[in-house]
């Protein structure tokens, strides 16, 4: 197998908006990934709660330009938050 490199490997990043007990959401970012694959699995998945036809995945050259395209939002749907 050979080794991913944020670099230079295409990464997926999964865009829609998320059925809520209020209605529709604005648009979220549920993560991103190497392979479009879980992407797509993501979105047929019902307990995801997308809202339908409002999907998107957006494919970035490498994870770094994911991250600076859309760091915070990425950030969050990673868990990478910190809480003051």
């Amino acid at each position: 197998m050979k080794m991913k490199s944020p670099d230079t490997t295409p990464f997926f990043v999964l865009f829609a908006k998320k059925k809520t007990s209020r209605g529709i959401s604005d648009e979220v970012c549920f993560g991103g990934n190497f392979r479009r694959e879980k992407c797509e699995r993501l979105i047929r998945n019902p307990f995801s709660k997308i809202a339908e036809g409002t999907a998107r995945i957006v494919e970035f050259p490498s994870k770094k330009e994911a991250w600076k395209a859309h760091g915070d939002l990425l950030d969050v749907a990673h868990g990478r938050v910190t809480f003051p």
